[in-house]
C-alpha cells in the first residue's frame, strides 16, 4: 500500500451532508451503535482529509464517552493510497489528546476488509454480539441485509486498541 500523499489537508468537519450521504449510501443510516449505545454521525465530531482543491479524501466521525473514544465511521474515497491509515491516525491523535484509554470501533461480520484493516493498525478483537444488527434493524429498519461479496449481516464486531 502506497503512503497518503502529503498534500491533504486534515480539517474539523462541521457540514456533516457528505457524511451522512456516504453512511446512507453504505449502511442504510447515519446511525451506529457501538458498546450498545447509538450515536449519529451527524451529532458528534468528524475528520476529514481534503486535497488542494477541497474534494474530500477521508471521511471520519467518533465521540467520546467515558474513558473510551468510539469510532463510529470511517470512510476512504479513495482506497489503497494509505488515507484511511492517515484518517484513523488522526482519529487516534485526537482521542489520544481527549484523554481516552481505548478506541473502539464496531463492524458487521461481512466486512472482511475492515477486520484486516483495524487487526493490521493494532486494534483486538473485543467483542462479539451475536444477531445484533437484526435486533438494529427494529430501531433502523433501511440498514442494508447483505454486504461485502452479498454475505448476509447478521452480527457485529467489536474490535478495540489501546491508546
Amino acid at each position: 500500500m502506497s503512503e497518503a500523499p502529503d498534500e491533504l489537508q486534515l480539517r474539523v468537519v462541521t457540514d456533516k451532508t457528505e457524511l451522512c450521504r456516504i453512511m446512507l449510501a453504505s449502511w442504510g443510516s447515519q446511525r451506529m451503535m457501538i458498546d450498545l449505545h447509538v450515536y449519529d454521525v451527524a451529532e458528534i465530531d468528524a475528520l476529514g482529509l481534503f486535497d488542494n482543491a477541497g474534494k474530500t479524501a477521508a471521511l471520519a466521525s467518533w465521540t467520546i464517552r467515558g474513558d473510551s473514544a468510539y469510532l463510529c465511521a470511517l470512510h476512504s474515497l479513495k482506497p489503497g493510497e494509505g488515507i484511511a491509515t492517515r484518517m484513523l491516525d488522526a482519529v487516534v491523535f485526537g482521542a489520544r489528546k481527549a484523554g481516552a484509554k481505548r478506541l473502539k470501533a464496531m463492524l458487521t461480520n461481512d466486512n472482511m476488509p475492515g477486520m484486516t484493516f483495524y487487526q493490521r493498525y493494532g486494534f483486538r478483537l473485543s467483542g462479539l454480539y451475536l444477531e445484533a444488527i437484526d435486533a438494529y434493524r427494529s430501531v433502523e429498519p433501511d440498514i442494508i441485509k447483505t454486504g461485502y461479496k452479498d454475505i448476509p449481516i447478521h452480527d457485529a464486531i467489536e474490535l478495540e486498541i489501546v491508546l
